[in-house]
């Protein structure tokens, strides 16, 4: 569709995600303990949505879900194939994937392309992105500082420094708490009103937002808990605020898709596979655990690790790893489940560059510690993701309403297919997607 007449028959499009909301929240609402009336009557009574579940990809952690949600391809494809960097001896400082990929097109610069405004607030892994108005989810140290390197990658620069002199301090990623998620919701209302309403009538947007204080409720708390429960209720309100606000806008000339990355589940466990990479050698470590020098070392994921040989020639070291694995797969003590080798990871859609990936049984979290026991039950977080994407407590939520969209449940769903679904909506080219059109 290229020409104005068509432009103007397309609607807009609002994509939000609910970090970590499970099916079971929205179609079970009062067994879980939460009321959700927002996503009640949008989706449940005058939209489409998926029972069991969208099947998420590999792994279920967040920011390999957001690549995968806005590309429509499997991170082994575009490349975010974990939160962090790999990075065993700190030399990254810490840093993420912040950045949308390089390697695959967008669902942002897609949209664009096809006549869109383009747009997004606090949507992880959208540092760069190619689109019009993008205040990105990106961090420093959780201080006022954050604003300032925010504003400085946003596009255009100067739209976070525009946007705090009205809502206050825009939420950096270190921020998931309610109050977090109440300045996202804020932010969200601001770039619909100030700068997606004023150029309404030119062309329809495409915007995407993100919420993340249920995820991380369920985190400290359970995915069960009160407080969990409680997050999820002020996110329902927020959603009803904007889908609202980009209601009037639009003249009701709207398609909503509410959408999650992954489920979580509740840990029982901590393991650390990195102790037992040390106690082989593959790893030294000063008294403090810190990594001095590495021939094989584990990055969690959450219930997921990818283990990489610093030099998959060295022979040596490449045995060694074989044992450990080897032990941890036969040992019904060790809370593996599935040792995969490289080949096999790629195959599910992850982990490229990995000699190993480790998936973990159901509650036991995997973490990056070189020192000290190996199975612990000192709990770092109450739940946790990551875990096998063939899980149940895996699935992630899947919800659209809407200019054209049909009322009742949808099946045979994956995250892969949220991006291709919104741009056939939009009429807008994803030639790297992997998913489908849902619609169709």
């Amino acid at each position: 569709m290229s020409n104005e007449t068509d432009r103007a028959e397309r609607p807009s499009v609002l994509l939000i995600s609910v970090d970590a909301l499970k099916p079971e929240f929205v179609f079970k609402q009062e067994e879980r303990g939460v009321n959700l009336p927002n996503i009640s009557h949008y989706f449940l009574e005058n939209g489409m949505a998926s029972e069991e579940g969208m099947v998420s990809v590999f792994p279920t952690f967040t920011y390999p879900c957001h690549q995968s949600m806005i590309t429509g391809a499997n991170p082994a494809v575009h490349g975010t194939v974990n939160n962090g960097i790999f990075d065993p001896a700190g030399e990254h400082l810490g840093a993420w994937h912040w950045f949308a990929n390089k390697k695959v097109k967008t669902l942002w610069e897609a949209a664009k392309e096809a006549g869109y405004w383009s747009a997004s607030v606090a949507f992880p892994t959208s540092v760069g992105a190619k689109g019009d108005f993008i205040a990105p989810e990106y961090w420093w140290d959780g201080s006022e500082i954050d604003s300032l390197f925010i504003d400085a990658v946003a596009r255009p620069q100067g739209l976070i420094t525009e946007m705090e002199q009205e809502i206050g301090g825009y939420a950096g990623g270190l921020d998931l708490t309610d109050h977090g998620d109440e300045q996202r919701g804020k932010a969200a209302l601001w770039m619909l009103e100030k700068k997606l309403a004023p150029l309404a009538g030119e062309k329809p947007f495409f915007m995407s937002a993100y919420f993340a204080s249920f995820d991380e409720s369920a985190h400290q708390y359970g995915v069960y808990s009160k407080e969990a429960a409680a997050s999820l209720e002020k996110i329902d309100r927020m959603l009803g605020e904007i889908i609202g606000k980009a209601g009037e806008i639009t003249d009701g000339h709207l398609v909503v898709c509410v959408v999650s990355d992954h489920g979580s589940l509740d840990n029982t466990h901590n393991i650390a596979p990195n102790v037992l990479l040390k106690e082989a050698g593959l790893i030294e470590a000063d008294e403090a655990g810190k990594v001095i020098s590495w021939k094989a070392f584990s990055q969690r994921a959450g219930g997921t690790a990818e283990v990489r040989l610093a030099d998959p020639d060295d022979k040596e070291s490449a045995e060694k790893l074989a044992e450990v694995m080897k032990c941890l797969e036969e040992d019904p003590e060790s809370g593996i489940l599935e040792v995969l080798t490289g080949e096999e990871a790629l195959a599910r859609g992850g982990f490229p560059q990995a000699a190993y990936v480790l998936v973990s049984e159901k509650g036991y979290e995997i973490r990056d510690d070189v020192t000290g026991d190996y199975l612990r039950t000192t709990l770092t977080q109450k739940a946790q993701h990551g875990y096998s994407e063939k899980f149940p407590e895996m699935r992630a939520s899947f919800m659209i309403t809407g200019e054209g969209i049909g009322k009742g449940r949808i099946t045979d769903v994956h995250l892969i297919d949220v991006a291709p679904t919104l741009a056939a909506v939009m009429g807008a080219g994803l030639p790297d997607a992997q998913g489908r059109n849902l619609l169709k």
